[in-house]
């Protein structure tokens, strides 16, 4: 049972029963997921029922599917939201002169990527990092050649396609190379890209997050799709991450559905009326959520409200645990799993701002 339910931005809309029962089967396998890795057919199966490839319209569906999703397993949702950058990246791109075959590139992985049939993975976050740029794109005849470290790379196992975006070097200081490589699934393997073990990560393990080492990689222009400047990226950004991700909210809707299914299993008052109020502010909450992003609202607004929702999330994780008792010290359980997943969103697409405003709300709770 659903006890949040969807934000009243979707009005009627529902995703149908084939998509239901897609979210049911991951839930089922999430302990498995969570262990061993997943498995590139969930994301086909999500495919299949049209929840890989082109954003849903209005954007409010969408948010819905991303909650969906993460309320059953994060590690699913976080390998599927790695999809759209590739996607609309590619998208947008048009020929010029350091990406001369754009509509080559297109003719190979847009059609798969808008459909699901191709998988995508991204490599970008290296870009939010103060200090010097690392990974580096200098360029040399014909294309690029890229020396540094990828710390992070999510979805390499069971993705076609990666977009890596690098910062150039000289007179390119400014500006990011975007390609496009043949991923882990059937990997061009390029001189000089060394692609390393997954990370053993305290939450989203399962993800087939890796790090790599690339040593003077060649990468020809024939595979850039953008070169974008870096200034504009960062400031675009930077406002991205100002707000909620909606998995914060399919977390919290899966901890509150647990803690009900638990109240009512014991006759447990306390545990409904906690249940009841949990709901009552994770609605409250995502309705100013999403309307200050649609309505561009003040920075400081948006930064507020993501630090109030990531509590919320590891808060009602904590709860479940509580609740749960012994029976939530069991590894792979949701109850522990979840909390988890709630302490990964804690930093995922962390920036200054972001941590200063989750600093901010803890400070004043003490």
């Amino acid at each position: 049972m659903d006890v949040v339910g969807p934000d009243e931005g979707v009005g009627e809309w529902r995703l149908d029963a084939a998509a239901d029962d897609v979210l049911a089967d991951i839930a089922d396998r999430a302990a498995e997921n969570d262990a061993r890795g997943i498995d590139r057919a969930q994301i086909d199966a999500l495919a299949a029922v049209g929840l890989v490839g082109t954003a849903l319209d209005p954007p409010a569906r969408q948010r819905e599917v991303a909650e969906r999703i993460a309320m059953v397993d994060a590690s699913v949702w976080f390998c599927w939201a790695q999809h759209q950058s590739p996607l609309r990246t590619l998208a947008a791109a048009e020929p010029a002169d350091h990406a001369p075959l754009v509509d080559e590139i297109k003719a190979r992985w847009l059609t798969g990527l808008s459909d699901g049939s191709n998988v995508g993975a991204v490599a970008f976050a290296h870009l939010r990092r103060p200090g010097p740029a690392n990974p580096t794109a200098e360029r040399v005849h014909g294309g690029w050649s890229i020396t540094g470290t990828l710390d992070w790379v999510t979805s390499w196992d069971i993705a076609d396609v990666m977009l890596l975006m690098v910062r150039g070097v000289g007179d390119y200081a400014d500006s990011i190379i975007c390609m496009y490589l043949a991923a882990g699934r059937d990997p061009a393997y390029l001189e000089g890209l060394h692609v390393h073990e997954p990370l053993e990560l305290l939450a989203m393990s399962g993800t087939h997050t890796r790090p790599m080492t690339l040593e003077g990689v060649m990468i020809p222009d024939t595979n850039v799709a953008a070169v974008k400047d870096f200034h504009e990226w960062a400031e675009a950004d930077a406002k991205k991450t100002l707000d909620a991700n909606p998995a914060t909210f399919g977390i919290v809707r899966g901890a509150v559905s647990e803690l009900h299914a638990i109240a009512e299993r014991r006759n447990d008052s306390q545990m409904r009326d906690l249940v009841a109020t949990m709901r009552s502010k994770a609605i409250r909450l995502r309705r100013d959520v999403y309307a200050a992003l649609e309505a561009d609202g003040a920075d400081q607004t948006r930064l507020a409200l993501r630090a109030e929702s990531l509590d919320l999330s590891a808060r009602a994780a904590t709860t479940v645990i509580t609740a749960k008792a012994g029976a939530s010290m069991q590894r792979g359980c949701a109850a522990e799993r979840r909390l988890r997943e709630a302490m990964f969103l804690q930093v995922q697409a962390q920036t200054a701002a972001t941590r200063h405003a989750s600093l901010a709300l803890i400070e004043g709770q003490m």
